[in-house]
């Protein structure tokens, strides 16, 4: 293999964070995208050198063969046959989070990757963090009991956020981050109870996502986590210093989003921050691994980012009904 061909499918603003990554790279050459907005599509052929451009996926589909792998960078309520056409055709995908909006089509996607034994990758890359890497590995052997957390913020500008049927809501589309290093640092879940609020956020025409809510979550391991969703803070407001606290025996692990970690104990802290981009790490893991055939080596495969997933669209059902959901 020389260059690793690429082919977007969506050319919005994520698309652009992990063409900005692949443009780094001397071994990449993004040939072929996909938008059906015709500026939008220009603009990333444009930017990339003169990559082939369709107005859909289809046609992408339907006329490319010798790429390596596709990049799926649209709204979550999009994935139709989006994936599992790029994997009939043998190429490996990265997906961006929310890969899906029910677990019906998730797990089609998932059945379809194992079948064909490509290399997959969804977009959770705080788990590349070197902060987080820090964190795991202070975590092994210690007692944990509690953890809480929170992403809370304002209303992200694309249209489609403020409608759950087409985002899924903060929970699925922006706070799964956080459900996802949970995982990532706990294990499984066996139980989510959540609860919500509206009434803030007003005069946002569409708007009808929750406005915040609370979930608490039970762990295999006998970790209880609960994590803080909310987007109405206003412009104003102060930042709420997001991310997670875990409340060990003899300390406490504070991660602050994005940004740093600290260990603290009474008497000593040592504090870390983040040295590196990790969606950069997160492009580049996965174009080795193409590379090399190797679905190890990516941090969170598509079969894995399912159970994400899953604790997310569990909290919107325990919305709805007003009951914990066993999993």
């Amino acid at each position: 293999m020389d260059k690793v061909k690429i082919g977007f499918i969506g050319c919005g603003g994520i698309a652009n964070y992990h063409v900005n990554h692949l443009l780094e790279m001397d071994d990449v050459e993004i040939v072929a995208v996909a938008d059906p907005i015709e500026e939008r599509r220009v603009a990333m052929s444009q930017k990339v050198g003169g990559a082939r451009i369709y107005p859909t996926y289809k046609e992408l589909y339907d006329v490319e063969d010798a790429l390596d792998a596709v990049y799926v960078c649209i709204p979550p309520d999009q994935h139709t046959d989006t994936e599992t056409r790029a994997i009939e055709k043998g190429f490996n995908i990265f997906v961006e989070k929310p890969m899906a909006l029910s677990m019906e089509k998730a797990n089609e996607v998932k059945d379809a990757i194992d079948k064909a034994g490509i290399v997959s990758a969804v977009g959770f890359q705080d788990r590349y963090l070197d902060i987080i890497e820090k964190a795991k590995t202070y975590l092994e052997g210690r007692s944990v009991g509690i953890v809480y957390g929170s992403w809370i913020g304002g209303i992200p500008g694309v249209p489609w956020w403020k409608d759950k049927k087409q985002s899924g809501g903060q929970i699925v589309e922006q706070n799964i981050h956080l459900f996802d290093m949970l995982r990532y640092l706990f294990g499984e879940a066996d139980m989510v109870y959540s609860c919500a609020g509206r009434g803030i956020v007003k005069d946002i025409p569409g708007y009808n996502v929750e406005d915040y809510s609370s979930t608490t979550m039970t762990f295999k391991n006998g970790v209880i986590a609960t994590l803080f969703t909310g987007c109405y803070l206003g412009d104003e407001a102060p930042g709420k210093g997001n991310g997670l606290s875990i409340m060990c025996s003899d300390s406490r692990v504070e991660y602050d989003l994005r940004h740093a970690v600290r260990f603290i104990k009474r008497y000593h802290m040592e504090e870390y921050i983040t040295a590196q981009d990790q969606g950069m790490r997160a492009d580049r893991i996965f174009i080795d691994a193409v590379r090399a055939k190797d679905p190890n080596m990516v941090r969170s495969p598509y079969a894995d980012a399912v159970k994400s997933l899953q604790l997310t669209l569990a909290a919107n059902q325990s919305i709805d009904s007003g009951l914990p959901v066993r999993l």
